[in-house]
């Protein structure tokens, strides 16, 4: 779920009110290697859904001008931002207290750190002008109105790898008003015992967390 309000800009581009987010979904994740994780799921809405204020130049002839062209953005319709391997927020050693996550930021897949890491290990992939990459992000979350609702911030850089760049040039920010957690995908590697024993080392109060298996995903979902 998505309001009105919640939107996401990419500084430089043709819309500098930027777009309004149309999706976003906030999940977890149990990771077989000792860890909690959170995953966001990200859709804007449709780039043309707003004209571009004029800017008075042929597009073409500006530099960089795949980034600043209203056409160009236009061919590749709207923005996708998916998990793949999403972030840790909890470990044995440091476990999620959602309690204490107003005013929290998290630094994910640092800029000296992404050039080492795999695709499938970073934790977000990007289709912005095409199958792009994403990095850098810090995300800061902000107490809602329930104990599972808050506001979110998060900011990243791009690199236009469709294009064929591989610096990380351009940056995006999106803020999200009211974020509800969806809870906790439990893996086919862990049966519901290994699941049971990591949710409760790596969440801090797991008695807030229900077990569900409904439709064949098994989950924790916040309680009620």
């Amino acid at each position: 779920m998505s309001s009105d309000d919640d939107r996401i800009w990419f500084p430089g581009n043709p819309w500098p009110d930027g777009h309004r987010i149309r999706t976003f979904v906030w999940g977890g994740l149990l990771d077989p290697e000792g860890a909690v994780r959170f995953a966001f799921e990200l859709t804007s809405a449709d780039y043309a859904a707003d004209e571009p204020p004029e800017s008075g130049t042929d597009d073409d002839d500006r530099p960089g001008s795949d980034f600043t062209s209203p056409p160009v953005w236009r061919n590749y319709h709207r923005c996708d931002i998916s998990p793949s391997t999403g972030f840790v927020v909890g470990t044995p050693d440091e476990p999620l207290d959602f309690g204490a996550l107003d005013g929290r930021t998290f630094r994910v897949d640092r800029l000296e750190d992404v050039a080492d890491l795999e695709d499938d290990d970073v934790a977000f992939h990007l289709y912005l002008l095409g199958h792009d990459s994403v990095a850098d992000h810090r995300v800061r979350f902000t107490a809602g109105a329930s104990p599972f609702v808050f506001a979110l911030e998060w900011d990243g850089r791009i690199a236009l790898t469709y294009a064929g760049e591989e610096e990380f040039e351009h940056r995006f920010h999106a803020r999200v008003g009211r974020a509800r957690f969806r809870g906790f995908h439990v893996p086919d590697e862990l049966d519901d015992e290994a699941a049971d024993r990591m949710l409760t080392a790596c969440v801090r109060d797991p008695a807030r967390f229900r077990f569900s298996g409904e439709g064949g995903e098994r989950r924790y979902l916040p309680a009620p």
